[in-house]
């Protein structure tokens, strides 16, 4: 994905009113501090933790709830795919952004197809605030989409049992109608109920 200038948002449009949880897997604090320093120039309020072993990655999932996740590449003992893995396994709603200093693009859309929002160069560090906060908004579709999926299935399911229950009083009230008919025939009398099925 390339960034093109009409992509650059305005600063103001790149802040959050509420502080965002983000979660950085990240093996070199260097580029830690750069990528902490671009979010802050750019007005994010943030509260930006960073690990890079895979156990404290799994524990800070399990442990934290978080608005994104940025992730390096190639980590120690593991990489970006496996940590996808982690976060969908772990975290399904968080967002997950590749940011790497050289994936190739094959790769890169291997880890898109995955599940990966999208990816950022280290050395593209401009486009990052666009891409997360896409992946915010993203994440926020997402979320909007499967709540109103649950609402759907809810209501379909209360309207098959209430269909169910309906059906089921009117096919008791037809074989009543028919026993009360049976009954006042055998008594010489002429049938009640007029029986349309």
């Amino acid at each position: 994905m390339n960034f093109h200038p009409k992509d650059k948002l305005n600063k103001n449009d790149m802040s959050h009113e509420t502080e965002l949880n983000i979660l950085s897997l990240e093996d070199s604090l260097r580029d830690f501090e750069i990528i902490r320093e671009r979010l802050l120039d750019e007005g994010f309020k943030m509260n930006l933790i960073r690990v890079e072993k895979e156990n404290d990655f799994v524990l800070s999932l399990q442990k934290s709830k978080w608005d994104i996740i940025l992730a390096d590449f190639r980590l120690p003992g593991f990489d970006a795919f496996t940590a996808l893995r982690f976060s969908q396994e772990i975290s399904p709603d968080v967002p997950f952004v590749c940011v790497s200093g050289s994936i190739g693009e094959e790769t890169a859309i291997e880890l898109i197809k995955s599940g990966a929002e999208d990816y950022v160069l280290k050395d593209s560090l401009a486009r990052l605030p666009f891409a997360i906060n896409r992946a915010l908004d993203g994440a926020k579709d997402k979320k909007a989409r499967r709540q109103a999926e649950e609402a759907l299935k809810e209501r379909v399911d209360e309207l098959q049992q209430f269909h169910d229950l309906t059906v089921g009083r009117e096919l008791r009230m037809i074989e009543l109608k028919k026993e009360v008919n049976a009954l006042l025939g055998k008594s010489g009398e002429h049938e009640k109920y007029k029986i349309v099925e």
